[in-house]
């Protein structure tokens, strides 16, 4: 992510973030790992009351809540479904 204090990159309000876990590997891990969570807890400028958490997308799409919890959203296919 780019600089963003304030909860703001380049001027505007950052609302939510998010990355993607492609390795389908030996040993992969679809879920956020506990530096996933730790980074979006710990972060002092994504502190904005707005400021929704981060999407991680594998198989399935999992949420990091502001305050590190994880929220399994659903599968990527369907969460991100074009109508």
């Amino acid at each position: 992510m780019p600089a963003h204090p304030g909860c703001r990159a380049e001027g505007a309000e950052i609302i939510a973030s998010f990355h993607t876990h492609p390795n389908i590997g030996a040993g992969y891990l679809q879920e956020p790992s506990e530096t996933d969570k730790r980074a979006v807890r710990d972060d002092p400028d994504l502190k904005s009351p707005r400021y929704a958490g981060e999407l991680v997308s594998a198989a399935l799409v999992y949420g990091i809540t502001p305050s590190g919890s994880v929220i399994e959203l659903g599968e990527t296919g369907n969460t991100f479904a074009v109508a």
